[in-house]
């Protein structure tokens, strides 16, 4: 009984410490959806549209690149309107989508 107790408090903890900075978002441990509001959102009307995604494992391995330089890359993108992040997350499997828009 103190080995799974001391198991879910390292994961608990783990998983709080993971998540500390990503304010603006919903938290589910075992199951997350939902979007981040990113930045840079601008009046401008906005002709393009680039996305990236990467992949997390447990908080222990993360694989790609979610940045917004590479939306914009992916997209064609010069001048950044605005940009949000889409998280999804089943039982430690992470996907982080960045979705950007411009011209």
């Amino acid at each position: 009984m103190k080995k799974l107790f001391a198991t879910l408090v390292l994961l608990a903890s783990t998983a709080i410490c993971a998540n500390a900075g990503d304010l603006g978002t919903t938290i589910g441990y075992i199951y997350q959806d939902g979007t981040t509001p990113g930045g840079g959102y601008t009046a401008t009307a906005a002709s393009k549209t680039g996305t990236t995604t990467c992949k997390s494992f447990f908080h222990i391995v993360g694989l790609g690149d979610c940045s917004v330089q590479t939306a914009m890359k992916n997209g064609g993108i010069r001048v950044l309107a605005g940009y949000d992040v889409y998280k999804k997350n089943i039982l430690g499997y992470q996907k982080i989508t960045t979705k950007a828009w411009g011209n």
